[in-house]
């Protein structure tokens, strides 16, 4: 049977929204482009105005208004608030208050600040700006929930930054981190590292030391991402096409929710009820019922593979990227 769909444009707001019947409503901040780059990373701001969007090199025509790899979105307005192009990024992230920007690009990671809109980097004798610099390539930064620090985690182990200061000092000096999360009390880091020998391996830590929490054993191939869920639980995906929610102190294993292969995202709703996955080659979006381990429903909108998501500080909203530069917000059951 066809699927049916409807669309509304709104030129106050530049979007377009549309309900595709049995599937949810979403809306549509940027439209599809296949000249456009991959989308590698969403962020939300803790008040929900605003919405950071990293992305990959690509053909970028003029026309398409789209020159930019990282990007600022004011979701009270609907539009884009200003674009840079320092390269690819692969991660951003708000600071708890809003006031500063973090991203992870090839060379280092940078931050803004958002009130003057200005770059905050490493000085150089000559009064040039340079990132923070890593020795490895980064996969993600996370702010830490209390304080101006934010975490970055790459092959070089993790390293918390402060952004006032240029003051950088190794957090954890494993290599190898591939996925990284902090707790909104700030009390937790959840990272996932792919070292051959614990490639089925996520740890939870104080964010405060570094001193291991508890690990999350159970998996039985690749952890590929890790999110908080609330109640001090934690919740992995994994290539052994489950999801796991933990007790993030204690490291027990409380439900395994059998998902579709291959899993590439997961994003957690902050009260812990509705988990999000994309998969490799799939432009859907799964939703999981975290307390009962059950499908909450198929999300379907995207024409390419869904490649980023984040999930709104009040639960409300998903929004979602995908690989031809489109990004949706979706409404999340309450």
């Amino acid at each position: 049977m066809a699927r049916t769909r409807s669309f509304t444009w709104l030129p106050l707001l530049g979007v377009w929204l549309g309900a595709c019947a049995g599937n949810g409503s979403y809306t549509i901040l940027v439209p599809p482009n296949q000249a456009a780059s991959p989308v590698r990373d969403l962020a939300v701001a803790r008040d929900g105005k605003r919405l950071a969007v990293a992305k990959a090199l690509g053909a970028q025509p003029e026309h398409t208004g789209e020159a930019w790899e990282l990007g600022v979105w004011s979701l009270d307005e609907g539009k884009l608030e200003f674009g840079r192009a320092p390269g690819e990024v692969v991660s951003a992230a708000f600071s708890p208050d809003g006031d500063k920007l973090a991203f992870a690009a090839q060379d280092g990671l940078w931050f803004i600040d958002m009130n003057g809109r200005n770059l905050l980097a490493s000085l150089g004798s000559d009064g040039s700006q340079s990132p923070f610099l890593h020795m490895g390539q980064l996969r993600r930064v996370r702010f830490m929930s209390v304080g101006p620090s934010a975490l970055a985690c790459g092959s070089d182990g993790v390293v918390a930054h402060r952004a006032h200061d240029n003051l950088q000092r190794v957090w954890l000096g494993k290599p190898e981190c591939t996925a990284l999360d902090v707790s909104r009390d700030g009390m937790g880091v959840a990272l996932v590292f792919g070292l051959r020998d614990e490639h089925n391996l996520a740890e939870i830590r104080y964010a405060e030391t570094g001193a291991l929490l508890s690990q999350l054993r159970g998996h039985q191939d690749t952890v590929i991402d890790i999110c908080f869920a609330g109640r001090g639980q934690v919740a992995t995906a994994s290539r052994d096409n489950t999801i796991r929610v933990w007790q993030a102190k204690s490291g027990q294993s409380l439900r395994v929710i059998p998902i579709p292969p291959v899993v590439t995202h997961l994003a957690c709703s902050p009260a812990g009820r509705v988990l999000a996955s994309a998969h490799s080659n799939d432009p859907t979006i799964h939703l999981w019922d975290a307390d009962r381990g059950t499908a909450l429903g198929v999300l379907r909108g995207h024409g390419g593979t869904v490649t980023a998501l984040a999930i709104s500080p009040d639960g409300s909203a998903l929004y979602s990227g995908a690989e031809d530069g489109s990004i949706f917000m979706w409404s999340l059951p309450r």
